[in-house]
């Protein structure tokens, strides 16, 4: 009876172990899989959209600068007097970058006039343009004169041409004004920046931006330089 008793206490106490072993199992899994669900979303990684997705970057729009408005009216002036027949359209007002807006020095007006045209990298094109809201080729240099030297200028290439003076390309300087075209008629006009580039309004579909001289379609159809100093 003694023997018998002794195995039947030995058996209970290994099914109490073996049950309180297993309670601690469940337990410690519980308490594993609450952590988890607490931290995961703190060390979760967000996973970025797809590309097809992300939304474009929109330009953002400038800071007003007072000295446009002397563009803006000399603009107006010549779509008043030329617009009617011209098959030009008035650009819708915008506001612009401050920049370089005072009277012009001798030496540095090829400079400024450099920096004001990259403050608009990335404008669209617009036929007709004269404004930052869009620019054409000969609107883009229009445009500038008037905002940085308060100067109104021919709006058309062949008449920029003849107010300027005639410059080789070996001898071209910051702010030049080049003319491209073929059979001796201007379709094309840029601002030199130096290191053989220039900045323009390229075409319908592309915008501001600066381009080699050398490139293949402007290398073919180069034409010539004329510096308009600023009166």
């Amino acid at each position: 009876m003694v023997l018998g008793t002794g195995r039947c206490t030995r058996s209970s106490v290994r099914v109490i172990a073996q049950a309180t072993a297993y309670s601690v199992m469940v337990l410690a899994a519980l308490v594993l899989f609450g952590t988890a669900g607490v931290l995961s979303p703190a060390t979760a990684q967000v996973k970025a959209p797809a590309k097809a997705k992300l939304k474009p970057q929109v330009k953002a729009a400038p800071e007003a600068d007072p000295t446009d408005s002397v563009a803006n009216q000399l603009n107006a002036k010549w779509l008043q007097e030329n617009g009617a027949y011209s098959g030009f359209k008035k650009a819708e007002p915008a506001v612009v970058p401050a920049s370089y807006a005072t009277s012009a020095v001798a030496n540095d007006w090829g400079d400024r006039l450099v920096s004001r045209a990259m403050k608009y990298l990335g404008t669209p094109y617009r036929y007709g343009g004269t404004s930052p809201s869009g620019f054409d080729c000969s609107g883009f240099v229009y445009y500038l004169y008037g905002a940085v030297f308060g100067q109104s200028i021919p709006r058309m290439p062949h008449d920029m041409a003849r107010e300027g003076v005639s410059v080789a390309r070996s001898d071209l300087k910051r702010g030049d004004l080049v003319f491209f075209g073929y059979r001796g008629t201007f379709t094309h006009i840029g601002i030199y920046v130096g290191n053989d580039q220039f900045v323009h309004a390229t075409h319908r579909g592309s915008p501001v931006q600066v381009t080699p001289l050398d490139s293949d379609y402007y290398r073919e159809r180069y034409m010539t330089a004329v510096r308009l100093s600023p009166r």
